[in-house]
């Protein structure tokens, strides 16, 4: 019986010899190692494109809230990698956050600030449900005092 020895950089996952052939228009067909997160769709590895975008990608996460009329995406996320790439952030995977209709990379401290930001952005909106509390309760006094909601 043979133990692989598990490179601690590498995720930690059994499919670590998986890899997908992907043909290219500039380096012909490419053998790429997929990660099992990566939905293995044509649109990421883009078969007959060019070896630079070739892209792992996962299912979106999508962070949803209910309102008066159904369900919202606030902002949706999905793991990434780009193992040719040129550009930043590099060949390292990454989450993509799609926030006021565009993509931004984030590595995991861009992750940890951005969880802070959207506290920041919770408490404030606690403010503004305590003053509308307030503005509605000043109005339902007003509306009180005449009949119908009308003048004196």
């Amino acid at each position: 019986m043979t133990t692989r020895t598990r490179n601690p950089r590498l995720p930690d996952h059994d499919n670590l010899s998986r890899t997908v052939n992907v043909p290219t228009c500039d380096h012909g067909p490419v053998a790429v190692w997929e990660p099992d997160w990566c939905t293995g769709s044509e649109s990421e590895h883009q078969p007959g494109g060019y070896r630079v975008d070739i892209t792992h990608a996962s299912p979106d996460y999508e962070f949803t809230t209910s309102t008066s009329r159904g369900t919202a995406v606030v902002l949706r996320a999905c793991f990434e990698q780009r193992p040719f790439t040129e550009r930043p952030p590099g060949h390292v995977p990454f989450v993509n956050v799609e926030m006021d209709g565009d993509w931004h990379p984030h590595g995991s401290d861009d992750l940890r600030r951005l969880s802070d930001t959207l506290t920041a952005h919770a408490d404030e909106l606690r403010k503004l449900a305590d003053r509308l509390d307030g503005l509605t309760e000043a109005f339902d006094a007003i509306q009180g005092d005449t009949p119908c909601g009308g003048k004196p």
